[in-house]
């Protein structure tokens, strides 16, 4: 460890930043895919076939990303919310 630099720490960002910032949106791209596959929306327009299972799994991932996104934001304004509410969520620190 650098004087200056907390290598271990540059470390976890990093990976965390590359798995939030491209996992999140490459999930979501995955259940827009999946939700057209489902809904017959790719291929020959003419012929369209539901297949209900594609689109159930689309909504668990829609739901997945949702949450992430929801439990992300909250993170970020657990101080506040702790400060104007009481509900110290997520690890807030009580004043």
């Amino acid at each position: 460890m650098s004087a200056w630099i907390n290598y271990h720490a540059v470390w976890k960002i990093l990976i965390f930043g590359l798995l939030v910032g491209a996992g999140l949106p490459t999930l979501f791209a995955v259940g827009v895919r999946l939700n057209a596959e489902g809904a017959g929306g790719t291929g020959d327009a003419t012929v369209a076939h539901r297949n209900p299972v594609l689109g159930a799994i689309s909504s668990v991932i829609f739901a997945v990303v949702l949450i992430a996104v929801t439990i992300a934001v909250l993170y970020v304004a657990r101080d506040f919310i702790g400060q104007h509410t009481g509900a110290y969520i997520l690890g807030a620190k009580h004043n």
